[in-house]
């Protein structure tokens, strides 16, 4: 009897091994499948050993998967081998008293049921639940301790996963399943964890719509950010150097496009750091009677870069970025000039408006009361949505408010001329030649329509 006793003392230890075993597996999966990369790669740089080997593991995730799932297996089987036989011969014991030939029957039945409801409920409890668990909350720290000796088992199975590796994707195809790793994140997706972070209180609402915006980021055009033609201010080639001081404190521009006779034929961009070195050292010749350099623009003319209007703005930031510009001539697909991009363009894309000081003594104030308000036609509608909570319908031929009138118009306007979109009237305010100056926008209801 006590030799009994020993024996199922001893299983018993075993049982308890092969649950932790398992437990192991089960913790490595979750947490290696449940660690971020990015931290990997942080913790590899910073010399963290294991890191490399989790970043090895994860390279390949059929791979680590069918590891994962030898060992899971083989525990299981051992767990079912070992346990049942141990826990159904523990309860038979147990139930020696009542034994008779009457209750036999019974008792094996009920001891049999018995030992798999406990060997059910620890395998799944101390052998899957709790270590999936700990690995989730601790997926950093457990990743860069378990990828080492998964390594190692790798190695000692390695044959066997090679055949499991094999004989799966042969019966995946079969089924239409490829194999392809997905292992990189849709715009959906990061804009759906970027929210979840911001609903937990991880990111700003500054910072969500930030980084929203910079995914959103490629699927704007330079056309719909760019300065357009009629509002560019441009220096002739042969100006001399007053002329061009004088544009450039007219306009607050540290940076002006340069064209031979007209915009037609562009020849780059002047930056007022270029002339005011000029201007310098006239000065300091002059104080020292030495003769003067004559001025000449084409001495100190940038290269500007040329964009056409359908690029993505993400592309345009690499362009900017890699001829070290910070404006950019756009042209239309004639080739013909028909605005410019700068940084800054691009920025208030992601960050909303920027403005300095020279924008806040000219820029036109956002009313409090957005029910009826005025703007100029050269809105925007990214502008007239952001700054006003008015929406319009985007259109491949417009990009500003005006340009919607016209589109709906479908002719030159007249002041008093208006459409309605959404409950709301845009009514030309004031022309200025062929060009809609101010747009008035009213609520529908709030008073009576002009005549058109």
């Amino acid at each position: 009897m006590e030799e009994q006793s020993a024996s199922y003392g001893y299983r018993l230890l075993l049982m308890f091994i092969i649950i932790g075993v398992n437990g192991f597996f089960a913790a490595a999966e979750t947490a290696l499948v449940s660690v971020r990369p990015s931290r990997l790669r942080q913790m590899a740089d910073q010399g963290v050993v294991g890191a490399h080997a989790a970043m090895s593991l994860l390279a390949n995730p059929e791979r680590l998967l069918s590891v994962s799932q030898v060992g899971l297996t083989l525990a299981s089987l051992a767990l079912g081998w070992l346990g049942e036989a141990t826990l159904d011969g523990m309860l038979l014991t147990m139930f020696a008293a009542v034994r008779t030939p009457a209750t036999e029957a019974v008792i094996r039945i009920v001891s049999l049921v018995c030992a798999f409801a406990i060997m059910t409920f620890t395998h799944v409890v101390f052998g899957e639940v709790v270590p999936k668990n700990v690995a989730i909350d601790k997926s950093d720290r457990l990743a860069i301790i378990v990828a080492p000796v998964l390594l190692v088992f790798y190695k000692l199975v390695e044959p066997f996963v090679w055949v499991i590796e094999r004989a799966s994707g042969i019966f995946s195809r079969l089924i239409g399943v490829h194999g392809h790793q997905h292992g990189a994140h849709s715009p959906e997706e990061l804009k759906f964890v970027v929210a979840a972070s911001h609903s937990a209180g991880q990111l700003t609402e500054f910072e969500r719509e930030a980084i929203s915006r910079i995914i959103d980021l490629q699927e704007f055009s330079v056309r719909q950010v760019m300065v357009p033609r009629n509002q560019m201010v441009t220096v002739e080639m042969d100006a001399d150097i007053d002329e061009v001081l004088q544009l450039m404190s007219g306009s607050r521009y540290s940076r002006l496009p340069v064209c031979q006779k007209s915009l037609e034929n562009p020849i780059g961009f002047v930056h007022v750091k270029d002339v005011l070195d000029f201007w310098a050292q006239r000065r300091q010749s002059n104080s020292r009677r030495r003769a003067v350099e004559p001025f000449k623009l084409s001495r100190i003319v940038r290269k500007a870069p040329i964009v056409p209007e359908s690029r993505a703005l993400h592309l345009v930031l690499d362009d900017l970025r890699e001829k070290h510009a910070h404006v950019a001539l756009v042209v239309d697909e004639f080739g013909t000039v028909s605005g410019l991009v700068s940084i800054e363009d691009v920025f208030e894309q992601i960050f909303g408006e920027i403005e300095d000081e020279f924008d806040l003594q000219t820029a036109t104030p956002v009313p409090e009361d957005t029910e009826d308000f005025e703007i100029d036609g050269a809105t925007s509608l990214r502008d007239l949505e952001t700054q006003y909570g008015v929406l319009l319908p985007p259109g491949d031929s417009y990009e500003t408010v005006a340009g919607y009138l016209l589109f709906r118009l479908g002719r030159i306007p007249s002041a008093g001329d208006f459409v309605e979109y959404d409950g709301r009237r845009f009514t030309v305010a004031r022309m200025d030649f062929n060009r809609v100056a101010r747009i008035q926008i009213d609520r529908l209801g709030t008073e009576k329509p002009p005549a058109a």
